[in-house]
């Protein structure tokens, strides 16, 4: 970008001193530093656009020609089973959170000593950021890993080194937006509420889904469509009442006894 910048005063007083206007040009170089993504990808991880994810013929997942990993990063179980699963492999899982919109709630990393960063919710909107914690290895990718190269890993004594040793530059087809590094942060933004009643007002307090008007207004929900509280675009919110909102994705717990 050029710079148009006068120095009028300065030109009269190099005039008034009888001295002469000379052309001088820096020879200073100014050398352009980028992130060394690689060491961030290695160690926190990134959120990525879910469409930069590759899937390589063989269905191992890549991203910026990088081998990679994915996993959830915000969670709400602290147990061992409660926790996500990592995957390496385009397998039925992911085809399925994609094909309900939730795949957005995936990051990117390519830490190899069987560690995650994880966001844990520990109350209504408050997590604990950037908990290590050890993840298991998901089932699908695993059994395809094994089936396909001759293996006979389990869950617990799957390597997660070798495996990068052994596929440098393998893809994934579907790119998550963030790494686990540069995720958004995790639950709902602080203007929440405003947000929420700003939609269910404007939808008068009726689900979109099956027409019901919740003259209460006590079981009406906005809800997140890809999972990730943090995006609330008009495209991600959808008002529902607590029967509809019951029947997305992983919202089993909110169906009513």
């Amino acid at each position: 970008m050029k710079l148009d910048i006068q120095f009028k005063e300065l030109e009269i007083l190099v005039s008034n001193m009888g001295a002469s206007q000379i052309t001088w040009e820096s020879d200073v170089k100014i050398a352009t530093i980028e992130t060394d993504w690689k060491i961030i990808l290695e160690t926190k991880g990134i959120d990525v656009d879910i469409n930069d994810v590759e899937i390589m013929p063989n269905g191992l997942l890549r991203w910026n020609g990088e081998q990679i990993l994915l996993y959830i990063k915000e969670v709400s179980g602290f147990s061992q089973y409660g926790l996500p699963k990592f995957h390496f492999y385009q397998c039925a899982t992911l085809n399925n959170m994609k094909t309900s919109g939730r795949f957005e709630r995936y990051v990117v990393t390519q830490r190899k000593d069987g560690t995650f960063l994880m966001d844990k919710k520990i109350g209504y909107n408050h997590y604990e950021k950037d908990q290590i914690e050890n993840l298991l290895v998901c089932k699908n990718c695993l059994n395809w890993y094994n089936r396909r190269y001759r293996k006979n890993h389990n869950v617990y004594n799957f390597n997660i080194a070798d495996f990068f040793e052994n596929f440098t530059n393998t893809p994934i087809a579907h790119k998550p937006t963030h790494t686990d590094i540069t995720a958004p942060a995790s639950g709902y933004p602080e203007n929440w509420n405003s947000i929420s009643l700003e939609r269910k007002e404007r939808f008068n307090w009726t689900c979109e889904q099956c027409g019901k008007y919740c003259a209460d207004k006590t079981g009406l929900h906005v809800h997140h469509i890809n999972g990730v509280k943090s995006n609330n675009l008009e495209s991600n919110l959808k008002v529902l009442c607590i029967n509809c909102h019951s029947e997305q994705p992983n919202h089993q717990h909110m169906k009513r006894s």
